[in-house]
């Protein structure tokens, strides 16, 4: 049979995971998320998992986001959302997630749609869809701030940003041949970082 139970933190998170959170709840949380962000989800999503419902951490958020990013596809968030969602309740949590992820709120974006091809010509529309713009940009930056100040201040990210950078917007390099360029070395780096901080656990435990 497979393994439905919940997903474990990933290393390096003390946080426990949370046995009372449902299925019913990650739906619903998801779907309000999914309605209220217009433009800005992400902003709406970190909100609610870190400052309202503390579900997750800061530091937490930050490692599920980057693991979102790296999963193949377009829809970060979506992966995301599977991860937080198998985290706390296994596979109905994933199913959930997603379900509220994209159910109701596919509805709504539909109408929407529909909406803006009849009136989006208007002045006033234009002038209300450039605002939102802004406020968009603003809440994408306030994330950003507050996730970089859980992230450990270290020079080695730093360095794979700038050669992304150059390699990705100066060079033009494609996306995938800058990751199979950075991230096997970024996997070693970060692997012996993991195993010199379980060694020097370990030999504080023995001097105990």
């Amino acid at each position: 049979m497979p393994d439905t139970s919940p997903m474990r933190p990933p290393e390096g998170l003390a946080s426990p995971v949370r046995t009372d959170i449902t299925p019913w709840m990650i739906y619903l949380m998801y779907t309000k998320v999914t309605l209220v962000g217009f433009g800005g989800t992400m902003f709406w999503i970190r909100r609610s998992l870190v400052d309202d419902l503390k579900w997750l951490t800061e530091a937490e958020f930050a490692e599920y986001f980057a693991l979102g990013q790296l999963i193949p596809g377009g829809a970060n968030l979506f992966n995301m959302a599977l991860l937080v969602g198998h985290r706390f309740a296994g596979v109905p949590g994933a199913i959930a997630a997603g379900c509220g992820f994209i159910s109701v709120p596919f509805f709504v974006m539909v109408a929407a749609a529909m909406l803006y091809v009849h009136f989006g010509a208007q002045p006033l529309v234009n002038q209300a869809l450039s605002g939102m713009f802004a406020v968009v940009v603003g809440m994408m930056l306030a994330n950003a701030w507050k996730m970089a100040g859980s992230i450990a201040r270290r020079w080695r990210p730093w360095v794979f940003c700038l050669l992304t950078f150059v390699g990705v917007g100066a060079l033009r390099f494609p996306l995938v041949w800058m990751m199979l360029a950075l991230v096997p070395p970024a996997v070693a780096l970060a692997w012996r970082d993991i195993a010199a901080s379980r060694r020097a656990n370990a030999m504080e435990d023995a001097a105990k």
